[in-house]
């Protein structure tokens, strides 16, 4: 009965690993794209008219980027590490 059920948790684990793995892309992609969007939503309608009602736009597109590098890129990595591991 332990053993059926360490088997299980081992199988689930895996599929968890292999999930992340295949849903780490789309985290990193997706916040960069909406950062690259914001940043050149700012820059074509803020920076270059002059107007400082665009400004929101930089400090979005700042902060989605830093939030991406500061807590997505150590995921990645520990999802690495535990890849292999396995």
């Amino acid at each position: 009965m332990e053993i059926k059920n360490s088997q299980r948790k081992e199988i689930i684990r895996k599929l968890l690993l292999r999930l992340e793995l295949w849903f780490a892309p789309l985290l990193l992609i997706v916040p960069i794209i909406v950062s690259v969007v914001f940043l050149l939503e700012w820059y074509t309608k803020g920076f270059t008219s002059g107007s400082s009602a665009y400004d929101g736009e930089l400090l979005l597109s700042m902060l989605i980027l830093i939030g991406n590098i500061f807590f997505d890129i150590p995921f990645i990595r520990s999802i690495r590490t535990l890849k292999g591991k396995q």
